[in-house]
């Protein structure tokens, strides 16, 4: 089944590249001669024409033809592809002339590439919607020529070639909508995609369901370039299902990765509750911090080799644990310390204790002899006396 709907998408795909068809008729412009049109710069003389294209060089302007006229107040959208090596402008010329402007009256908005998503050098393909005007002010009231114009005033035209210049009566809506229809099947083909992701059981088939929405973004990416808001959004939603396909392999990855670092995280909880249970016993405690610091430094290596967020995650935390278990075996290690510093406190107390123990019997014995000699002297001294 899974092979089946990849086919269907695949099929579906290449079908849609060929064909398409639209509510709106595009007529084409030939790119020759008979329909460079005039201006002040000249006709057919001042461009360079050769193989269907139309290449403007070190000009101020170049006019090409309508198919038909565009009265006033009517909008046309202009399909053209090409590339540039610099800014240009497109719009409207009157069909008529006038002192004040001659045969350069401007009939219409002015669009200019670079605010349209053009940055020179650039090949191009842009829809262009113009609605009929009277811009100079010349009581005109329908246009019959484009006009292909340098950026600014006074700044000609670098390398500009027309590759294709189509023509559509009717608003850029409806030529939108046209894109998006044309559009939206790329954009289900990413949908059922993930959908096939979702239902997958084995890396290849994720990895087909990837493939199979990578490529419907790849299209919808070329048609973006029209620069269609709808088409866009399509585009947009399709990113967003290479991006949950995406996720999905990742986790499936993150979660193998977890699993073969699995032991290791048990080791470094096994060896923290070791130590829990461990007392004072540093010798115990020695030994858990071995353990842990070992499984850990796995367990980091493991985070270094990929950027799994779960995997990062275990390596903080067994980090985090190996620094629990210091902090037992340094607190053992302080209190061995006091015991042993209590106990050589205790034993000097006890000695110097001793020490005055002796002092004083000595001091009585002494004190004691000084009084017998005393007495032996003045018992000694009264007999004298009464002889």
């Amino acid at each position: 089944m899974k092979k089946f709907l990849s086919v269907i998408i695949a099929l579906s795909l290449a079908l849609l590249m060929t064909v398409f068809v639209s509510a709106a008729e595009e007529i084409e412009i030939p790119l020759d001669a008979d329909h460079i049109g005039p201006c002040t710069a000249g006709g057919a003389e001042i461009v360079t024409i050769s193989d269907g294209s139309i290449t403007a060089n070190e000009i101020a302007l170049f006019a090409l033809n309508l198919p038909q006229n565009v009265d006033l107040d009517n909008t046309v959208v202009l399909h053209i592809k090409g590339s540039c090596e610099g800014d240009f402008r497109v719009w409207l010329l009157a069909d008529g002339q006038t002192e004040e402007k001659g045969i350069e009256i401007t009939f219409s908005n002015q669009w200019k590439a670079s605010e349209y998503g053009v940055t020179a050098p650039a090949e191009f393909e842009k829809y262009i919607e113009l609605t009929a005007e009277d811009y100079d002010a010349q009581n005109m009231t329908t246009a019959n020529r484009i006009a292909f114009k340098g950026p600014s005033y006074g700044v000609n035209l670098t390398n500009l070639t027309i590759d294709y210049v189509g023509v559509i009566y009717g608003s850029i809506e409806e030529v939108e909508a046209d894109a998006v229809a044309e559009a939206q099947p790329f954009a289900d083909a990413a949908a059922a995609a993930l959908e096939a992701a979702n239902a997958a059981t084995d890396e290849a088939s994720l990895n087909s369901a990837l493939a199979d929405a990578q490529s419907a973004v790849d299209s919808l990416t070329e048609k973006s370039a029209l620069g269609f808001p709808g088409v866009n959004d399509l585009l947009k939603s399709a990113k967003d299902a290479v991006k949950q396909i995406e996720g999905i392999i990742n986790a499936a990855a993150a979660e193998e990765a977890l699993n073969a670092i699995q032991g290791d995280i048990d080791a470094v909880n096994s060896a923290l509750t070791a130590a829990q249970s461990a007392g004072n016993d540093i010798d115990a405690l020695t030994a858990a911090l071995t353990d842990a610091q070992s499984a850990a430094a796995k367990i980091e290596e493991a985070a270094s080799a990929n950027n799994f967020s779960v995997i990062s995650d275990a390596s903080k935390e067994a980090k985090n644990t190996v620094s629990e278990i210091e902090d037992l075996l340094k607190a053992a290690e302080d209190a061995k310390k006091a015991e042993e510093e209590a106990a050589r406190k205790a034993a000097e107390e006890a000695a110097a204790k001793k020490k005055q123990t002796i002092i004083i019997t000595v001091v009585i014995v002494a004190v004691v002899a000084i009084i017998a000699v005393i007495a032996v002297v003045a018992a000694s001294a009264v007999k004298k006396k009464k002889k």
